[in-house]
């Protein structure tokens, strides 16, 4: 362990120290999960539907990732908060997809140490390697480090927010990422 009190305490301390704005610990219990939110994965709108180990359909049966993460007791929800030039500073949304892709790779990399088992979510599409080892007809690189995202698994990010009390709209001209650590 890393010196805290406990797995939960751990985690969230973790996900602080890895960059996030926020943590905050939750029971999987009152998460709302449905499989419809997997369709904005299946409309291909960010470009990585079957291009990427962690997006659908690689990602796995949208019943099978639900039951799993329904059979975890507690999650730690944590998120990042991205100042943005204006409301259509794509650039700006594209970086800070990117910082809050490397929170998640450093949480995953201690979440294991802290709690075993631990999975770790996160938002878009996983963006550990460059270029997807799927692209390349290769298997996963870095398994370890993979993230899938919280919208692959149906997971209902604006009540997930509320039900841990961070903030889903920061204010004007900002975006904000949403990950969990299931255990």
């Amino acid at each position: 362990m890393d010196g805290t009190n406990g797995p939960e305490e751990g985690l969230m301390a973790a996900a602080l120290g890895c960059g996030a704005d926020g943590a905050a610990m939750i029971d999987v219990a009152g998460i709302v999960f449905s499989p419809g939110f997997r369709a904005f994965c299946e409309d291909n709108r960010c470009g990585n539907y079957n291009r990427n180990w962690r997006c659908p359909p690689k990602a796995g049966e949208i019943g099978d990732l639900i039951g799993a993460l329904r059979a975890r007791s507690r999650a730690m929800v944590f998120n990042l908060v991205v100042r943005l030039a204006g409301p259509f500073d794509w650039k700006g949304m594209e970086g800070g997809g990117l910082a809050f892709a490397r929170v998640c790779q450093d949480l995953a990399a201690r979440a294991g140490g802290i709690a075993p088992g631990a999975t770790v979510l996160g938002a878009g599409p996983c963006r550990v390697c460059p270029v997807c080892a799927l692209v390349t007809d290769e298997p996963c690189r870095n398994p370890d480090l993979a993230v899938t995202s919280l919208e692959a698994c149906g997971v209902d990010v604006g009540r997930l927010s509320k039900l841990s009390g961070l903030s889903y709209h920061a204010g004007p001209s900002t975006v904000t990422y949403f990950g969990a650590v299931f255990v």
